[in-house]
């Protein structure tokens, strides 16, 4: 009972704070509202930036790479191999800790790497412009289409004041 209470005490509160300012916008104010605010635009104008970056990106494949690499190994300790000392010219029966290997070690290494001919990189580059103009003919249908709902909606919107200002 308690909780039926609480939320009618809200929905009675919450229409004191209705909207009672109103926007009189003409049809080109409301067209461009529509296209600056709606959501399907603005999904489709990501989609158009989507397909020019996959655009370069496929662009990139074709252009010289150049990876480099770099390893450094610092042993801090390192192993000791007991070999019988008569190996070097000892006393027989006797063993000498040998140390194999370098304290440290450094290595570099560069590669250039140059697509010159491949049939699917050509295709690749083909069929991304396609994308990017379905892409950009989409956004624009989209646009089109926000324009003709904001110009039907305005149209009986004034229908409906001058079928009021008849009655």
């Amino acid at each position: 009972m308690k909780n039926q209470s609480i939320f009618i005490f809200l929905m009675c509160f919450s229409f004191g704070f209705s909207q009672d300012t109103t926007i009189s916008l003409s049809l080109q104010e409301a067209i461009d509202y529509a296209l600056e605010n709606n959501r399907q635009v603005k999904n489709a104008a990501r989609d158009v930036s989507a397909a020019e970056e996959q655009k370069r990106e496929t662009i990139a494949i074709g252009l010289p790479q150049i990876n480099g690499n770099i390893n450094y190994q610092n042993f801090l300790k390192q192993q000791v191999q007991i070999v019988p000392g008569e190996t070097f010219g000892g006393a027989a029966g006797e063993f000498i800790p040998v140390l194999f290997g370098t304290e440290q070690n450094a290595s570099a290494s560069a590669t250039l790497n140059q697509l010159i001919f491949d049939g699917s990189y050509i295709v690749g580059l083909q069929s991304t412009k396609v994308f990017l103009e379905i892409s950009k003919n989409a956004q624009q249908k989209t646009e089109i289409q926000v324009r003709q709902n904001v110009i039907n909606a305005y149209g009986n919107v004034l229908l409906a004041e001058e079928s009021e200002a008849i009655l």
